[in-house]
């Protein structure tokens, strides 16, 4: 890729988060708040966008298993995060391996 596609799906990422943090229902969830500001904040020093995507991805996916009926923006912000998390090296999931 391309470093303006990179920046592109960072702004898009970005703006997704942002989204996201204005919901009502997830205001409502200071986990989930703290969450989002926390990877924004990551994203904007480091542009890492497969990085803050994969992380975003995991921790969502983690807070859906426990929280089915969570907010639907937190169901929009995962399906944003999904084209970053390329493969097993980004998603940081166990494998069993060293």
């Amino acid at each position: 890729m391309t470093k303006i596609n990179e920046e592109e799906k960072a702004n898009q990422l970005m703006d997704a988060i942002h989204t996201a943090s204005l919901d009502e229902g997830i205001k409502k969830i200071p986990e989930i708040y703290q969450m989002l500001i926390k990877n924004a904040k990551e994203l904007k020093k480091t542009g890492n966008y497969h990085d803050v995507s994969a992380e975003l991805n995991r921790q969502i996916s983690f807070y859906a298993m426990g929280n089915p009926n969570g907010p639907k923006a937190l169901d929009t912000l995962y399906q944003a995060t999904i084209d970053g998390t390329h493969g097993r090296a980004y998603q940081k999931l166990p494998t069993g391996f060293n």
